[in-house]
């Protein structure tokens, strides 16, 4: 995906998160790739991600169990973000449909695998 892309998207996608935030929902949750994304999800049994965190605050997120869902940054504030934008991305789950929501439900854990390696 192009850069432009990728910075349009990711405005779309904190737009859409912000009307939510105040009640004004613009999406659909019976659209075709939501309903394909919360079926094929719930048939893995979840999205199960690797983490690796840098010394400079930056990160990678790749699943383990779902090929060619990665994503990273440079803040660790940014995680849970854009690990969902990157599921969406994946699943092609236009952008206005991008609830937060439709991933993890209320009271649901949610859990981070990390490598510690030791120093010499």
């Amino acid at each position: 995906m192009c850069h432009h892309c990728i910075m349009l998207r990711k405005f779309i996608f904190n737009t859409s998160k912000t009307l939510k935030k105040l009640r004004i929902d613009i999406s659909d949750g019976k659209h075709p790739a939501v309903l394909a994304m919360q079926r094929s999800i719930m048939q893995a049994g979840g999205i199960t991600f690797k983490y690796e965190i840098y010394p400079d605050g930056s990160w990678t997120a790749e699943s383990v169990n779902f090929d060619g869902i990665i994503t990273g940054g440079k803040s660790t504030k940014e995680i849970s973000s854009m690990v969902k934008d990157a599921i969406f991305t994946y699943f092609e789950v236009p952008t206005k449909n991008c609830n937060e929501e439709l991933l993890v439900g209320p009271n649901e854990p949610v859990s981070m695998r990390q490598q510690v390696f030791a120093t010499r």
